[in-house]
């Protein structure tokens, strides 16, 4: 026999010796972290104390339109003459008072305020008229509302 190493395939094996070795010398790390030695993220102990908030005894107040019970004061409007009114009951009193034509349609658009609305040709919608409701000062005075039912809960 002889001691003659066995021929190599001529383009490639020195190739994948490089990328065994290249493996080799990362071996034992699981993620790029460890390879560029950035150290483990530790858990944070704060020494404030932390305050949880005490729960809020949501007020079921009475809807000044109909009358029945308001489930969730979030989706209730504040009615311009006091009170609580549910969105619904608010939605079918301006679309009374409204009267929309065929193609328009009154819509809530935010911030307390409704909107008369039209449909374009296009297919688009086009504003004819804006509707206040709410006033900046009564969802304010809806929130320390709210916000007092957690103190007294606490």
């Amino acid at each position: 026999m002889s001691s003659r190493k066995p021929l190599r395939k001529q383009g490639g094996g020195d190739r994948r010796q490089k990328r065994r070795k290249g493996r080799e010398a990362i071996s034992g790390f699981s993620t790029l972290n460890q390879v560029a030695g950035v150290p483990k993220p530790r858990e944070h102990h704060s020494s404030l104390p932390v305050t949880v908030p005490g729960p809020i005894a949501e007020p079921h107040p009475k809807c000044v339109y109909c009358g029945e019970e308001i489930e969730s004061i979030a989706s209730a409007f504040t009615a311009p003459d006091g009170g609580y009114a549910h969105f619904d009951c608010v939605l079918g009193r301006i679309r009374e008072s409204e009267k929309p034509k065929e193609g328009e349609t009154v819509s809530y658009i935010g911030c307390g305020r409704f909107a008369l609305i039209a449909r374009k040709e296009d297919g688009g919608f086009t504003i004819i008229r804006e509707i206040p409701y709410e006033s900046a000062e009564s969802v304010r005075a809806m929130k320390e509302y709210v916000s007092s039912l957690r103190k007294e809960a606490q």
